[in-house]
């Protein structure tokens, strides 16, 4: 048994009616959402479908529109992803900016091993007129154990009522935060939590990311260099990069 994107969704406590669910056709997806032909050819080779499954609006939740990087956010569109192998997070990204208004990307893994949920900021893109681009993505560590106490509880803050109720761009805010909660949670082995200050919590998660990407680069030359002096320098620098991560991780779990 494991977490399905309806899990997520059910969990989400959506007020009842609203317009059926739809599959969305991947040429669109193409259309709006690829660069080139590798990406279009991402889009057939690992997307089984895409439904649309809400609009998160005014109309529909009674949350006012708000504002997002100087920028209107009139709603927030619920989809769904079937996967047929693991996406990376370039087709993720291709798939939020298909759309000019956030989303919240429930992704079904392969085989039916779990979910991810994503979510990413837009902005308008520098000298392309109203073309939005992904500010950065937010995807979730993988739900698979549904009884995993970090995953219930992270379920659990999703409902609608439990979240920031001010606007929708709040709102699309504290769904990232609780994203980003969720990786601290499974990266430390610590309990779900919210903070008073998600920002200075994100400059440290990201602070951490590029200190493990670091490392892991490092560890990788290492192991592929030749000279017996090289290494020797290349496996100091490895052991020095490890503690700066390892006192970054123990940070964000403080």
């Amino acid at each position: 048994m494991t977490v399905t994107p309806q899990d997520i969704r059910d969990a989400m406590a959506l007020p009842p009616g609203g317009a059926a669910a739809r599959r969305l056709p991947k040429d669109v997806l193409a259309e709006h959402g690829a660069a080139n032909a590798a990406d279009r050819k991402a889009i057939d080779k690992v997307i089984e479908r895409l439904d649309w499954w809400a609009t998160l609006s005014p109309a529909t939740i009674g949350v006012a529109a708000g504002t997002d990087n100087k920028r209107p956010v009139p709603a927030i569109q619920l989809l769904a992803f079937t996967a047929r192998e693991q996406p990376t997070q370039r087709l993720l990204a291709m798939v939020h900016r298909s759309i000019p208004v956030p989303i919240i990307l429930l992704t079904q893994l392969p085989a039916k091993t779990g979910t991810r949920v994503s979510v990413a900021p837009l902005r308008k893109a520098e000298r392309v007129g109203d073309k939005m681009v992904v500010e950065r993505i937010i995807v979730s560590p993988d739900l698979i154990d549904p009884e995993a106490e970090a995953t219930k509880a992270f379920i659990a803050s999703l409902a609608l009522p439990r979240l920031p109720q001010v606007s929708l761009s709040a709102l699309y805010a504290g769904l990232v935060e609780r994203v980003e909660a969720l990786e601290v949670a499974k990266l430390t082995d610590s309990p779900f939590g919210l903070v008073d200050d998600p920002d200075a919590r994100r400059d440290a998660l990201e602070r951490y990311r590029e200190a493990d990407a670091e490392w892991i680069s490092a560890r990788a030359a290492a192991k592929k260099e030749k000279s017996l002096a090289q290494q020797v320098i290349l496996g100091n620098r490895v052991r020095k990069l490890k503690e700066e991560r390892d006192t970054l991780l123990n940070a964000l779990g403080a």
